[in-house]
């Protein structure tokens, strides 16, 4: 058992001076998004889960983003306006750290207000592995610079953006292991690339906001399940095994709400 703050090396010395839990009313969602802009003084997510905090800190440094049963149900249940916003003195140096500082830094608050200790589970466990159908992939290439426009008239301009409309999700330059990843966080287990691809991919795919969803379930628009819709882009996601790492909490407590 280890305190998260343990598995890197904090950045800098920064303080926040207002951790903040407010609990949503039932039914109400996010958008999933962690809203922290680079020159700003914040770190907040609207109507989200305590996992999807945890997945934020701890995303870059364990390979698979899943939890080992046995958590609180809360943890993936109730959903929280949040804010922790940095100590005065301490803006200039926060705005100097790029999202990996932010990440660990961001452990450091779950550690202090919610008693967060956790560790790497690393035993063999049930997966997705995803992998390229017989056929071969039938994604479109991403090239730097590329810009889509969406059906509502948004653009979509930077690499890795994930855009929600209705049901489906638009992915813009993902890479394999950044769409195991995304996907991962959706399911009721993680997800392993075994593509071999390299390179960076555009796809619409119908995922739920949540996590532990069935990929079976009718979940898009237009009612076709996870694991169908993959093979539209060549790509499978079938039930395997693998000792894969991925987070256990060993202790935790509810927010206290302000």
């Amino acid at each position: 058992m280890v305190n998260p703050a343990a598995f890197d090396a904090v950045p800098a010395k920064i303080g926040f001076d207002v951790v903040q839990f407010k609990r949503c009313p039932d039914g109400q969602y996010g958008d999933m998004k962690v809203d922290m802009p680079l020159d700003s003084d914040y770190i907040a997510y609207h109507c989200e889960t305590v996992w999807r905090l945890i997945y934020f800190a701890y995303n870059g440094s364990v390979k698979s983003y899943s939890l080992v049963p046995g958590y609180p149900a809360w943890v993936d249940d109730d959903r929280y306006q949040f804010i922790a916003k940095v100590s005065p003195e301490d803006i200039p140096a926060w705005q100097k750290l790029d999202i990996s500082g932010r990440r660990v830094l961001m452990r450091q608050v779950l550690a202090d207000a919610l008693k967060l200790k956790i560790h790497v589970d690393t035993t063999e466990q049930a997966i997705y592995a995803l992998t390229v159908a017989k056929n071969g992939p039938k994604m479109t290439a991403y090239h730097a610079g590329d810009q889509v426009k969406l059906p509502n008239g948004q653009m979509q301009d930077k690499r890795a953006a994930a855009d929600w409309l209705g049901m489906n999700v638009y992915f813009l330059g993902f890479t394999m292991g950044e769409l195991a990843s995304n996907l991962t966080s959706h399911l009721d287990r993680p997800v392993v690339n075994q593509t071999n691809l390299t390179g960076n991919f555009n796809l619409v795919l119908p995922i739920t906001p949540g996590t532990g969803w069935d990929p079976n379930r009718g979940l898009g628009e237009d009612g076709v399940p996870l694991m169908d819709a993959v093979r539209e882009f060549g790509l499978r996601l079938d039930a395997s095994k693998a000792a894969v790492a991925r987070l256990a909490i060993d202790h935790i407590e509810k927010p206290a709400e302000d």
